[in-house]
């Protein structure tokens, strides 16, 4: 029988539940996977709606449901970028209310029978469901490197969806929850092959069996675009993404296992090397027009955004473009807290990208890296202490959304790479490390110390450096629980919102994500195999003056 595919973006969204994305359903107009597979042209519209499907507003709930966190993959990066305590709302408790991540910033709001556990589950099925829609219609044996080409881009983007659930879902060991239970599991799986009726009764793999399902499509996508003439552009990924994904998934299970850090380091510099990638520059950073919103040398891999369907509220530059006059941005301006923001070096050329205590000295100081035009008497309460500048709308374009709000989104880039490979070394090598991480940090900070030759200094050093350099491009989430880090945004003098403000002893609960209970219901080998609710455990840090 043939496989019948609806060939439309709604495709991409037909799912509400794991299991309807494998049901089978009578679509308005279909053609068969066997005539799509034929026409390379239909192919090749299935894989370019992939990048910008997984960027568009309303992905998981809809327009009418007003999600303020519901824009694809760049709102799971806010959401777990909040998580870690590093972007946090710098407009105090004013306007508060309109922070649609504070849910995550103070791990509230997010048990399994709310929209914010639903937004991240069915987001990242949503997008495997296409990928697979991809692989099965292209099938095992591609004819041509163009179709070869396709799979490859299909597989590597499901072993990225993958290895962020199975980060995600990993239910780590923690102060505050018990997770003995469900110790070592992620999340079920889901192919081009599964049946309804398998996915009705489909269990949490292990953490080894979800690994080796990783590695074994990154390997397929690798085979696949080795010596491969076809060339797609960096919205699709590269034999150099590739590479590192594998950096990332070792770097990962170095957690649990020092030894794959060997491997995480390896791949790190093949990504390197293969993409032939250099380091932003001072004045590609701090571009006011360009600034992390167009892709450049030093992107490896990014989400293109249509003009079709942009929103106001609903998108990456509405809640990170501090400039901008439109959506979240302009209410809560993202920023940093006060410790983050005086740990980062004067001479580190990235501290221009944040305020500081006082927005009117910086303006004054570094007009030349703004959007805004501010006269002296328009100043008061357009910038909130320590906001950031770092995402910029697009074209510099502050006034009109329906310009601003169209940027790129970077998904990977090299810088990520060089840091891997420093910390992936310290824990064999502490002195190459401290000398890889130098080499990088000194691009940064002429003035850079390099740490002391141990594998703590180095790994706490080359942390830091990533936190800053990667700040609000959802990475560090995954670095926070493998390592086991607080967070620290409750302490005296901060400037996060009252009741936002977190001192955490190790792990957070809700870095353990839950699956849905609606999910859980209609899968059998789900039900007592979640992970524990993590929700209002950790109560607001309050000053003991107070």
């Amino acid at each position: 029988m043939n496989k019948i595919l609806k060939i439309s973006t709604l495709a991409l969204f037909a799912s509400v539940a794991m299991t309807g994305c494998i049901k089978e359903t009578e679509p308005n107009s279909v053609v068969t996977a066997e005539s799509v597979a034929q026409s390379s042209t239909a192919v090749q519209a299935m894989v370019n709606a992939i990048p910008v499907a997984e960027a568009l507003p309303y992905s998981v709930f809809g327009s009418g449901n007003n999600q303020g966190f519901d824009f694809g993959l760049p709102g799971i990066m806010c959401a777990t970028d909040s998580a870690t305590g590093d972007v946090v709302q710098t407009t105090g408790d004013a306007n508060a209310g309109y922070n649609w991540f504070n849910f995550w910033e103070r791990g509230t709001s997010l048990n399994s029978t709310q929209s914010r556990s639903q937004f991240t589950w069915y987001c990242y099925w949503n997008f495997v469901k296409s990928c697979n829609d991809i692989i099965a219609v292209i099938g095992a044996e591609p004819a041509t490197d163009e179709m070869k080409a396709y799979l490859a881009y299909a597989k590597a983007n499901r072993a990225a969806l993958y290895l962020d659930m199975a980060r995600s879902f990993d239910p780590l060991e923690n102060k505050y929850t018990n997770v003995s239970e469900v110790k070592g599991l992620t999340v079920p799986k889901i192919t081009e092959t599964t049946t309804e009726a398998e996915a009705r009764n489909n269990p949490r793999l292990t953490r080894d069996e979800m690994f080796e399902f990783i590695f074994q499509d990154l390997n397929d996508a690798e085979t696949l675009l080795t010596d491969n003439s076809h060339r797609g552009g960096k919205d699709v990924p590269s034999l150099a993404v590739v590479y590192g994904l594998k950096a990332r998934a070792y770097l990962w299970l170095g957690g649990f296992d020092k030894s794959n850090y060997a491997q995480a380091a390896s791949y790190a510099r093949k990504a390197i090397d293969e993409s032939g990638a250099t380091v932003l520059t001072e004045a590609q950073w701090l571009d006011p027009k360009t600034g992390f919103n167009t892709p450049n040398n030093s992107w490896l891999w990014y989400l293109p955004q249509s003009a079709e369907g942009i929103t106001n509220l609903v998108n990456f530059v509405a809640w990170r473009g501090a400039e901008a006059s439109w959506g979240y941005a302009s209410l809560v301006q993202q920023g940093v807290h006060v410790n983050f923001y005086n740990r980062i070096a004067d001479t580190d050329w990235r501290k221009r990208a944040f305020l500081g205590p006082d927005p009117e000295a910086w303006w004054a100081e570094n007009k030349d890296i703004c959007n805004i035009n501010i006269e002296d008497e328009d100043w008061e309460g357009y910038f909130a202490p320590y906001a950031s500048v770092k995402f910029r709308p697009a074209g510099g374009e502050v006034l009109n959304y329906n310009v601003g709000n169209v940027t790129s989104i970077c998904m990977m880039r090299v810088e990520e790479m060089l840091l891997i490979e420093a910390e992936a070394t310290a824990y064999s090598d502490p002195a190459k490390a401290a000398d890889l991480l130098a080499a990088f940090a000194t691009t940064r900070d002429a003035a850079f110390v390099k740490p002391v030759a141990t594998t703590e200094a180095v790994v706490d050093a080359t942390m830091w450096q990533k936190r800053v350099e990667l700040w609000g491009e959802g990475v560090v989430f995954y670095d926070f629980k493998r390592l086991d880090y607080n967070i620290e945004t409750g302490y005296n003098g901060t400037n996060v919102p009252t009741n936002y403000r977190v001192k955490t002893d190790g792990r957070a609960p809700w870095w353990n994500f839950v699956i849905p209970e609606k999910e859980v219901l209609q899968n059998e080998a789900l039900k007592g195999k979640n992970n524990p609710e993590p929700c209002d455990i950790v109560k607001p840090w309050v000053a003991e003056e107070e």
